[in-house]
């Protein structure tokens, strides 16, 4: 029997005070330069988190890779996530972007 289960926790019960201390510790804003390999998928690093890299093949798929990328590097509980803002380009117009032509450097905040 688990820690959490002695103190009457269910596995998958959503901790408020987790979810806030998971919130404090996630940046607010983060540098990430997204570029295109040799073999045409998209290539992004977040620069402020050494070693957090990923990959994907198109603007949607990058950016839904990006955020799970940030939350994998901050070992973010999958349970907690849907309870957490996007990271997503600052701009309307880097949005579009992102869709269209992904290529550059954007700074991501938290929606």
């Amino acid at each position: 029997m688990s820690i959490l289960s002695q103190l009457g926790f269910r596995k998958k019960e959503i901790i408020p005070e987790v979810l806030q201390s998971i919130i404090w510790k996630l940046p607010d804003r983060l540098d990430i330069q997204i570029k295109k390999s040799r073999t045409g998928s998209l290539y992004a690093t977040i620069k402020e988190l050494p070693g957090c890299f990923t990959q994907g093949d198109s603007g949607p798929e990058i950016y839904t890779m990006i955020n799970d990328a940030i939350y994998t590097y901050f070992e973010v509980p999958k349970e907690y996530i849907p309870f957490l803002s996007p990271y997503m380009p600052e701009s309307q117009e880097k949005r579009k972007e992102l869709g269209i032509s992904p290529e550059g450097q954007f700074n991501f905040k938290r929606a």
